[in-house]
């Protein structure tokens, strides 16, 4: 629900007349006041507990959403938006730390590997499905179709997902505990320089998506919305490769495997920039995507397992700026897009990456010159 909105930005600048600079602007609306609600989400899960979380969160993300089909006009949809973003904050902070406290160690990585499939998998059907949609009923229907989605998963969570048995909760919800707490994550270098490279990744995914649409449909490629939505489908690669990226991190290290990743993120970025033809173009778009989501997958398992305290929000301040680099670099490449077009936002990620990349490999030099989590087999792990 929450990334369908992307598939439908050509369309909603059409319905409200909105500048192609300005139209992105929804969703980093969405990602923007979602990164702010990370900085309780993850402290209201360390005192309240993981399933109550994510049930609020799926079953309020579905009201509102509900409620984006009866919007008359372009700023109260974005206000809907935004608060959606608030509503679904704590699906990944609290989901993430709960797979973490509920698996061992030698699992939790390749379990939070299946957890972005799964994430991946819900971007891409909300991509495309819209997109389908788009061009048979209208805006407000596919709202009604997303929200009754979510609404239904938070039942399914209610009835299915198991109680916590390790959460142990947070004494108090003071400010100044929870502020000292965030100050410690901070402190812990190898954990806040995390922060910044999910900005990165997320920003640069962000702002590729936001106006591949745009580009695709114009002049050379001509593409239409129907076949521009099937790109995401190169999203369901994730289901194998972000678990196999956590089993290569327990055998290389983590960041020996995330620089892999990004370097693999570089050359798709590059691959569009160079693109002789539509499917050399697409295979960077496709090598981009799957990198990205197996990337974000290695550093999500780093922060939450190299946290010695309040996981939660170790998780929520990763998750904060993560969802921020797609808010502000989303919204800011609008403008180098609509001066440059194309090549543009492909050299302003390659350029975000390398910085990235370089941030990984101090990392690994200066704290994981050896992995650090010991390799298990899945026997022992059970």
């Amino acid at each position: 629900s929450l990334y369908s909105i992307q598939a439908l930005l050509p369309k909603l600048s059409e319905v409200y007349n909105i500048p192609l600079n300005q139209v992105g602007m929804i969703l980093s609306a969405e990602v923007g006041f979602l990164a702010l609600a990370m900085l309780f989400s993850g402290t209201l899960s360390d005192r309240f507990g993981r399933k109550p979380i994510i049930f609020y969160s799926l079953l309020a993300g579905g009201i509102l959403t509900l409620l984006c089909a009866t919007a008359s006009s372009w700023p109260m949809l974005v206000v809907y938006r935004a608060l959606l973003g608030i509503a679904v904050s704590g699906i990944t902070a609290a989901v993430t730390v709960y797979i973490s406290e509920e698996v061992s160690p030698a699992l939790a990585g390749i379990v939070t590997g299946y957890f972005i499939f799964g994430n991946s998998l819900g971007s891409m059907s909300g991509r495309v499905f819209a997109t389908l949609m788009m061009e048979h009923v209208s805006i407000d229907t596919i709202f009604f179709i997303f929200g009754g989605v979510l609404i239904a998963m938070a039942l399914a969570v209610k009835l299915f997902l198991p109680t916590s048995r390790q959460f142990v909760p947070t004494p108090s919800l003071q400010l100044g505990a929870v502020l000292k707490g965030g100050l410690e994550h901070f402190k812990n270098i190898r954990v806040s320089l995390c922060f910044v490279i999910g900005f990165i990744l997320f920003g640069s995914f962000t702002s590729i998506f936001n106006f591949l649409a745009f580009y695709l449909h114009r002049p050379p490629y001509e593409l239409s919305y129907t076949w521009i939505g099937l790109i995401p489908v190169s999203f369901s690669l994730t289901f194998f490769l972000a678990p196999y990226a956590a089993r290569v991190a327990l055998n290389i290290g983590s960041m020996n495997a995330l620089s892999m990743l990004i370097i693999c993120m570089m050359v798709g970025a590059f691959l569009t920039l160079i693109a002789p033809s539509l499917w050399v173009f697409i295979s960077g778009i496709v090598l981009l995507s799957v990198a990205f989501f197996s990337a974000h997958s290695t550093v999500l398992a780093w922060v939450s397992s190299r946290s010695p305290n309040a996981k939660g929000q170790a998780t929520s301040f990763y998750l904060l700026c993560y969802y921020s680099g797609g808010a502000v670099m989303g919204y800011l490449n609008g403008y180098l897009f609509s001066w440059q077009g194309w090549n543009a936002i492909a050299a302003s990620c390659l350029m975000m990456l390398g910085i990235g990349l370089f941030i990984c490999r101090f990392i690994f030099a200066k704290y994981e010159k050896q992995p650090q989590i010991k390799k298990q087999s899945i026997q022992e792990s059970f």
